[in-house]
């Protein structure tokens, strides 16, 4: 966490020298190829670098991005072939597709029928199941 201060010192300092800066009543023509004007565009290219980096941490820390709704297609696996080419199994509502995935294009190869709404239960259930498991035994450390 002290990282973190030291951070949001440096935002501070960088922005308040921008604010006193525009404030100024006095303009002078600056060369942009004088030492200052590099430094300074520097200053700017690392400080949105750092908030570049910053959010791809957060999102990273928080999970991503993660698509709400109902979840009617399913990836159930899928086999690497070579560099560029993948087979695919994924579930969509009843039925289940083996796609063929390579550079640029997607392929049905074959279409699966059935009624598979009970194996997605299950594999749900099992979840729920260690879930509760893993609580009782939690739960079960923590009365000792």
């Amino acid at each position: 966490m002290h990282r973190f201060q030291k951070l949001t010192l440096l935002f501070v300092l960088l922005f308040s020298q921008t604010v006193t800066a525009a404030t100024e009543e006095k303009i002078m023509p600056v060369d942009p190829l004088s030492a200052a004007s590099i430094a300074n565009m520097f200053m700017g290219l690392g400080l949105v670098l750092v908030v570049i980096f910053f959010m791809a941490w957060l999102v990273r820390r928080m999970g991503g991005m993660q698509l709400s709704g109902s979840q009617r297609i399913r990836l159930l696996g899928g086999l690497s072939l070579g560099p560029r080419e993948k087979v695919v199994l994924i579930q969509i509502e009843n039925k289940r597709l083996l796609l063929g995935v390579a550079q640029g294009q997607v392929n049905t190869l074959h279409e699966l029928e059935g009624e598979y709404e009970n194996i997605a239960n299950q594999t749900s259930d099992s979840a729920t199941d260690f879930k509760d498991k893993l609580l009782q035994a939690l739960n079960k450390t923590l009365k000792k």
